[in-house]
Parts: structure tokens; C-alpha cells; sequence
């Protein structure tokens, strides 16, 4: 028997029998009178106060015990002693202490899991997205909420449908949460974006095998999706560039092979032709492989302080030539707080010639170029302006692509091989510098470069 069931029993028997003896004395008195009678009443009455008061002692326990039961139950988990007593109410009050403290432990972890979880999410690029078992979104991260461009609490509980108005991707979801198997496919979230993602689709399996919902993952693609447009592009145009040229050398090779070697003066002018289309395909095949080297980042960027007077001086006595015939004045200015700038001379060379190249071959004839270096706020400026034929503003953008011709025609006509200004941005890019251009059809072209001071 229960240590609190012997105290009520012996609480229960005391009070009987005190109550059947004062009852007996009471009887037995009768006969003698009734003086005893109230000292019999007070005894039975002190008794039942006593009995009284223990037992509402017991039931405050119980009360007490009751209210931390409710403190639990609404998240309250710290453990009060509030029976001090050995018997089944001071164990059940260390049993729910010690419940208390366990409790406490379990609900600790499942938040730092809880905590951890949230953090992931909120740390991935990829958009997330979880749903029922009948479809409804239950989670979604920060990515998702940026892509779908609405908040979680909006979209809570509600269908894909609902969310975003894409067939596609619902039907994906309902094939996920129905045959239980991932699903993947390639698609635009709406039809006026420009960016597609790819979208998996994992479903939640119970122990069972049941499904318990599913896990919906999306990834922005449009980058990818560009650059294999951009390798597509990229052999086709080096095929196109490869093939003109060669195209040129072997007819005309034909030719003289056909009989034209007879005429001293035609073989002459062949040939020369043929070595100028060979000297573009070196000067392609230079490009290509410089290129590959800077965007590689095999090429070393060995920087150190450049003399401005003497850099420009050596830039211009090379194409002195070629400005002059097209009569063309190369105008040159270095600011007196400019006298040095940093950098990788013989990049730096390459990117002045080929800017220099362009302005004169764009120029008309009788026109002038200048190149200026001057200080800037973010370090050093090199500013290469002519008064050419200008570029459109549609093209301004696309300038600094491989093999991007504004007018394809006239750039083949004069030597281009589509790869100078790429080169120029990937030289300036490995500095760290910026480089801008504004033109405006014939009126012009400016170039702006800014190199760091270290």
C-alpha cells in the first residue's frame, strides 16, 4: 500500500474510531447526564478540523503540482520544487522535474537543428520549396522568395497554382507527389522572364514508402544557358574568321597552280595577297591564344611603375606609320600629377595599341587622335578619343565580345580580327581597373580607362 493511501487510511481510522468512542462515552453518559456532552462534541470537533486541514494540505500539493503541469504544457520547462515530502506526491514531483530537464535538453537540440537548418536554407542560391502531401507549401527560403518575388506568410498553405501560374512546373509536382519518383526538367517561372531554371522536384518518403510531401529546388540556369550560347558562338565565329582567310589563300593558290604563275606580274599580286591573308591568320591565332591566356589567368600580371612620356612615346612611334597614311595626327597628353601610373607594361602596351588601331582605322582621313593620362579619384585614367565614324548605341554593350564587328564588312576590310577590344577588357579586367566607352555616330569614340594605384 501507498504511503499517501496508509496516511488517509490511518487519517480515516482515527477519526472512526475517535468518533464511535466519543459516541459510546456519549451514550454511557446519558444515564449519568450530560455534562460531559460538550467536551465530547469539542474533542470529535477538534478531530474533524484537524483531519481537515491536513487533508486541504495534501490538495495544495496537488494544486501545485497541477499548475507546473500547465506551465509545461505551455512551453514553461523549468523544473520548481514545490513538494518536499518522501512519499508519491514529492516523486511525482521529482519525476516531472526530472521530465522537465529532459524535456528542456529535447526541445535545446531541436532548435539548434531547427537554427542549422534555417541558416543552410537561408545560405542557398537555389530556390526552396517545401509542399505536402497534397501540394500545399509548408517552407520556402529566402532564394525562393526572391525568385517568385512574393513572401512565405503569403504563400503559406496555398497550392503551386496559387503561388505562381506556371502548368509546367505544376504538373511536374503533381508527377513527384504521385508516382513518387524525382523529377527534372528546364523552364521559365513566367512567360515575360528571360531567365530559365532548372527544377527538381524530390518527393518526401515515409518509412513506409508512403509520400509525405515533396521538395521542390530551384536553379537560375540563364548564366550557363549564355555561356554555351556564347562557346556555340565562339567556334562558330573562330570557323568563320579560320575559313575566310584560308578560303582566299587556297583560290588563289589554285590559280597560279592553274597557270597563273606564267604571268610574273598576276603571280605578284597573288601572292601578296596570299601572304597578307596568312599574316591575318597569324594575327588571329595570336589573338586567340593571348585571349585563352588571359582568361586562363596563366599570364602573369608582373605590375610595377610606368613611365607615362616614355610609354606613350613608344606606342605612338609605332603606328607613327599608319597614322600618317591616312594623314592622321596623334595628339598626346600626360598631366603633371600623372607622370607614372601602375601596371604591366607590355599588357598595357597591347591595350594602347589596340585601341590607337582602331581609332585610326575608324578615322577619316585628315582626322586626329588623342590620348591623355591624367589622375582619377580610384587611381590612374587613360583616355583614348578620335573624331572616326563613331559607334551606334545598340552596339555600345557588345563592343567587348569576341569577334563582335559593328560593321562586319568594313572591319574584315581592314585587318580586324574581332578580338582587340576582348582583349583590352579581359588586360584591364586582370588589373582591376574599369574601363568605359562613349561614342556617337560621326562624331566619334572615346575610351576611358582607370588603373588602380597598386
Amino acid at each position: 500500500m501507498s504511503k499517501l493511501a496508509i496516511k488517509v487510511t490511518c487519517a480515516y481510522c482515527i477519526v472512526s474510531l475517535s468518533t464511535m468512542a466519543a459516541i459510546a462515552y456519549l451514550a454511557g453518559l446519558l444515564d449519568k447526564g450530560l455534562f460531559y456532552v460538550p467536551a465530547l462534541i469539542g474533542v470529535f470537533s477538534a478531530g474533524t478540523i484537524a483531519f481537515y486541514l491536513w487533508f486541504n494540505r495534501q490538495v495544495g500539493s496537488i494544486r501545485r503540482l497541477n499548475e507546473m503541469a500547465r506551465a509545461f504544457a505551455q512551453g514553461d520547462l523549468s523544473p520548481a520544487t514545490v513538494i518536499s515530502t518522501d512519499d508519491e506526491l514529492g516523486e511525482l514531483n521529482a519525476s516531472m522535474c526530472l521530465m522537465a530537464k529532459n524535456l528542456s535538453g529535447h526541445l535545446r537540440k531541436t532548435m539548434q537543428d531547427k537554427d542549422r537548418m534555417e541558416t543552410i536554407l537561408a545560405s542557398m542560391v537555389e530556390g526552396v520549396l517545401v509542399f505536402d502531401c497534397h501540394g500545399r507549401l509548408i517552407l520556402m527560403n529566402g532564394a525562393a522568395e526572391e525568385m517568385l518575388g512574393l513572401k512565405f506568410e503569403d504563400a503559406s498553405k496555398h497550392f503551386f497554382l496559387e503561388i505562381l501560374h506556371n502548368h509546367q512546373i505544376a504538373e511536374l509536382l503533381k508527377r513527384g507527389l504521385s508516382e513518387n519518383k524525382r523529377q527534372v526538367m528546364e523552364a521559365r517561372l513566367s512567360p515575360m522572364s528571360d531567365e530559365y531554371y532548372r527544377v527538381y522536384v524530390t518527393p518526401i518518403l515515409g518509412k513506409e514508402g508512403n509520400s509525405q510531401g515533396a521538395v521542390m529546388v530551384l536553379r537560375n540556369v540563364t548564366k550557363v544557358r549564355l555561356l554555351e550560347q556564347m562557346r556555340s558562338n565562339f567556334v562558330a565565329n573562330v570557323s568563320h574568321e579560320l575559313r575566310t582567310p584560308l578560303t582566299s589563300i587556297k583560290g588563289y593558290v589554285e590559280t597560279l597552280l592553274d597557270g597563273a604563275l606564267d604571268s610574273k606580274e598576276t603571280a605578284l599580286h597573288f601572292l601578296t595577297i596570299i601572304n597578307t591573308e596568312a599574316d591575318r591568320l597569324n594575327r588571329l591565332i595570336d589573338d586567340l591564344l593571348y585571349l585563352s591566356q588571359l582568361e586562363t589567368g596563366r599570364m602573369e600580371v608582373a605590375k610595377k611603375a610606368i613611365d607615362s612620356k616614355a610609354f606613350l612615346e613608344k606606342v605612338v612611334a609605332l603606328l607613327q606609320q599608319v597614322a600618317q597614311s591616312k594623314n592622321i595626327r596623334i595628339n598626346t597628353v600626360v598631366h603633371p600629377a600623372a607622370q607614372t601610373f601602375f601596371g604591366n607594361q607590355d599588357m598595357m602596351e597591347q591595350v594602347l595599341i589596340n585601341l590607337l588601331e582602331n581609332s585610326i582605322k575608324y578615322s577619316h582621313d585628315g582626322g586626329s587622335v588623342n590620348v591623355e593620362i591624367f589622375p582619377h579619384q580610384q587611381g590612374t585614367a587613360i583616355k583614348v578619343s578620335d573624331t572616326g565614324i563613331g559607334i551606334p548605341a545598340e552596339s555600345l554593350p557588345r563592343i567587348f565580345e569576341r569577334f563582335y564587328r559593328v560593321d562586319k564588312a568594313r572591319s574584315r576590310q581592314v585587318g580586324g580580327t574581332g578580338l582587340g577590344l576582348s582583349i583590352v577588357k579581359h588586360v584591364v579586367d586582370r588589373h582591376r581597373g574599369q574601363i568605359q566607352v562613349e561614342s556617337e555616330e560621326d562624331k566619334g569614340t572615346t575610351f576611358t580607362i582607370v588603373l588602380p594605384n597598386n
